[in-house]
């Protein structure tokens, strides 16, 4: 999806990393959470607003040469219709509106390079998808996708198989996504050179067990391959006699991550427990803890959410926060240097009828907190309706 590729102008890896953490949690809760049925195929419909800031800490944090500084504006929806017995099809629109000073920045400049005038809209990404799910319990999807912004454009396509065994208590499944993208090549200097394509292979393999008739645990192992314009074009790096010089990375980028989760049930609550690794060809690593608790009360009809997740992530040998000459590789992404991250949250969902349908829905809010040691600060909040039709 594009959410996973766009390039912004504060420090995109970083901002990138958890405005998608955001969107997947809000789009899996959204699917997932305490749904009328079971039944992955039912008709239903979602959406979800999340408001995302970013704050530098007085510009001393993260890269201390640029201001990071940043606010996103994001909505969701997501409609499923059901088919048949075996089929449906599902749309998915996110669009959002970004505020900050290097984003603008580098807005302009593009503008002034290019001769193109009047009001960007800022993202989008439309996505379609078709399920099949035979009576042996069989799935199998396709999906595609489109996303622009001033400075990209992500064309995404792929499938996906699974099948459940065991009287359902294991579950395997197999996802495929391709991305062939464009990057628009414009500079810090404000500069324009020829666009650049961007492709990405990835593969995700899952399998869920159940161990027990109140716990379970999920394996999963993703692998990615990126080739082509894999720095922002827009990103500069500080020498010590005071100039600057673009970033400048490798073209190719491996990466994988391996995760286990294990969620058991206590009474009618429950509490998941997930670990993580990262590694990639840029010789970065990372490590991830998450815990999460599911309260429930007044019968399941409110449940509360409260979550907790550390991240630690070694530096690529490309970073530094500036360079004393120019180097074959070089950035000063704080994303891709080495920092610890502490984030905490709380949701609280509630399933009401009556407030907009007459079919059991699920409302929700969220609040989010993360901070780094290189002191960037991020916090988010989720506004959410999910209902069955």
């Amino acid at each position: 999806m594009l959410l996973t590729r766009l390039i912004t102008a504060v420090r995109p890896a970083h901002l990138l990393r958890i405005l998608t953490i955001a969107c997947a949690i809000a789009v899996t809760t959204a699917v997932q959470a305490a749904a009328p049925t079971t039944d992955e195929l039912d008709s239903i419909f979602a959406a979800r607003g999340i408001v995302y800031q970013q704050e530098d800490d007085g510009g001393s944090g993260g890269n201390p040469t640029i201001e990071e500084d940043a606010t996103i504006y994001e909505g969701i929806l997501l409609f499923q219709q059901r088919l048949n017995e075996n089929n449906a099809a599902s749309f998915k629109a996110v669009g959002d509106l970004v505020t900050a000073a290097s984003y603008d920045d580098a807005r302009d400049k593009a503008e002034t390079v290019s001769g193109a005038t009047g009001y960007n809209p800022g993202r989008f990404n439309l996505e379609g998808r078709w399920k099949y799910r035979s009576n042996s319990r069989t799935g199998f999807t396709l999906h595609t996708s489109y996303g622009q912004e001033y400075a990209y454009r992500s064309t995404g396509y792929g499938f996906g198989i699974s099948q459940s065994l065991n009287e359902e208590s294991t579950q395997l499944s197999a996802d495929f996504q391709f991305y062939d993208d464009t990057v628009r090549m414009i500079r810090y200097d404000g500069s324009k050179e020829t666009d650049e394509p961007r492709d990405t292979a990835t593969g995700a393999f899952s399998l869920t067990q159940t161990l027990s008739p109140v716990s379970l645990m999920n394996l999963s192992w993703v692998y990615s391959r990126q080739r082509g314009m894999l720095a922002t074009s827009f990103n500069s790096v500080l020498f010590d006699n005071g100039e600057r010089g673009f970033e400048v990375l490798p073209d190719e980028r491996v990466r994988n991550t391996v995760s286990v989760r294990y969620k058991h049930a206590i009474g009618e609550d429950s509490v998941q427990l997930g670990l993580s690794h990262y590694q990639d060809s840029w010789e970065l690593d990372g490590q991830a803890f998450e815990a999460r608790y599911f309260y429930r009360l007044n019968d399941g009809q409110l449940t509360l959410e409260p979550s907790y997740r550390f991240y630690t992530q070694t530096a690529t040998e490309y970073f530094s926060e500036q360079f004393s000459a120019p180097q074959t590789y070089q950035t000063s992404d704080s994303d891709l240097g080495h920092f610890d991250g502490h984030s905490a949250g709380l949701v609280l969902s509630y399933r009401k009828a009556g407030w907009f349908t007459k079919a059991p829905s699920d409302y929700d809010i969220g609040f989010n907190m993360y901070r780094r040691s290189d002191d960037l600060n991020f916090y988010w909040l989720t506004l959410g309706w999910y209902t069955a039709l």
